[in-house]
């Protein structure tokens, strides 16, 4: 990758870290309504237009779309956070399983 490229990666990661950490404070705050909204506000930062089709693909599908492996795994992290704002348990237990699995994509794509 090129270093205008890799910044521009590194600057976005960071923003989708500070919503979500902001989230996840609301979240705990038992500020549901907001904690989604700024949810949805990281899942189009994110993926911009490809929002609601990337979220309906299987996640092999996911990781060709998305492209790098940084914005895979910070999709995996807000799956995660969606989990845990989910109260129907089926889709809670869906939702994790997703994020854990595209982790896995991304880990075997780029072994450590």
């Amino acid at each position: 990758m090129s270093p205008l490229r890799d910044d521009f990666l590194i600057r976005q990661a960071q923003a989708i870290a500070a919503i979500l950490a902001r989230v996840m404070g609301l979240r705990l705050e038992g500020d549901l309504e907001h904690a989604r909204a700024g949810l949805e506000e990281a899942y189009g930062m994110l993926l911009g237009a490809q929002s609601g089709l990337i979220r309906r693909v299987d996640s092999a599908t996911v990781v060709k779309l998305i492209g790098s492996s940084e914005k895979t795994l910070a999709f995996a992290s807000l799956l995660a956070e969606e989990a845990e704002q989910e109260p129907d348990e089926g889709r809670k237990t869906m939702l994790r399983a997703r994020a854990a699995e595209l982790k896995t994509l991304v880990e075997s794509k780029e072994p450590r």
